[in-house]
């Protein structure tokens, strides 16, 4: 089932990755792009009560102000985009961050936002993944490709979270040009051989130009970097894969690839919980 409603994170007008990316998911599948403004208020002063008081609502009109003033522009640029939207804007403390993002992101599709590069970017993103029960795609800045999806890297393992992530990609495999099952360290990790070949024949039976690959990582090398310069050598537009680990009272612990590739992929990568 194709995506009818797509919740765009942004911070300010100028992620313009993000914006075109939705515009182009959402005429792909005729769906509907929610944009929400997400802003981080400046923290409590920890100062003279007196002094601070004053101080304090000073700054704070001077950071609704810049909000107010963005909103603004971000509603120059939601206007411009060629589909259905709908736009809001919230203003959070960082210790709101989690469950604001999780109110929005359970009533979407999917989430799409830029690669964290802040605090309150991190905690958004944590909570969508691991609270929300929505795949989050991750874009980057500076995004080259002018497709997402048509060329597919799945970094598989025999988890939940890689079959969860499958499930919630179909709308972009159904339709790609090419879906690469990439394993890594399979035989020496101990990792179910055979799982690599029966998710890639199960895709494949789902009219799915699938095939398989199987890697190993060399004692210089990381799972992280196998997948990239696979990435690379297939010219990979789109990488999909498991978000492992959980949250615990806003403490986050991830599997080294996923942390690794939510901070840093130069391709747009999907990662689903």
């Amino acid at each position: 089932m194709k995506p009818t409603d797509i919740l765009a994170i942004v911070s300010s007008a100028s992620q313009e990755s993000v914006f075109a990316a939705a515009e182009r998911l959402a005429q792909l599948w005729g769906a509907r792009i929610v944009v929400l403004q997400l802003a981080q208020q400046p923290e409590p002063l920890a100062t003279d009560p007196v002094y601070a008081a004053t101080l304090w609502a000073e700054v704070l009109k001077e950071a609704h102000e810049r909000f107010v003033a963005e909103h603004d522009l971000i509603k120059q640029r939601v206007a411009k985009l060629q589909a259905k939207t709908d736009l809001h804007k919230e203003e959070v403390l960082l210790g709101t961050v989690e469950d604001v993002m999780t109110h929005y992101a359970m009533q979407a599709d999917i989430v799409l936002m830029g690669t964290p590069q802040s605090e309150s970017a991190d905690i958004a993103f944590e909570g969508a993944l691991f609270r929300s029960g929505r795949p989050v795609l991750l874009v980057p800045a500076e995004m080259t490709s002018a497709s997402i999806g048509q060329r597919v890297l799945i970094g598989w393992k025999p988890k939940r979270e890689a079959a969860r992530a499958i499930a919630d990609a179909m709308p972009f495999l159904e339709s790609a040009e090419k879906a690469v099952v990439v394993t890594v360290n399979a035989q020496r990790d101990s990792i179910d051989p055979a799982s690599g070949p029966a998710i890639t024949a199960l895709l494949q039976h789902k009219g799915v130009k699938a095939e398989l690959r199987a890697l190993d990582a060399g004692k210089n090398e990381t799972a992280e970097m196998k997948l990239l310069q696979e990435a690379a050598a297939m010219g990979a537009d789109l990488i999909v894969m498991g978000g492992y680990g959980h949250s615990r009272l806003r403490e986050f612990v991830f599997g080294g690839v996923t942390r690794s590739l939510s901070r840093g992929c130069p391709i747009p990568v999907l990662m689903s919980h």
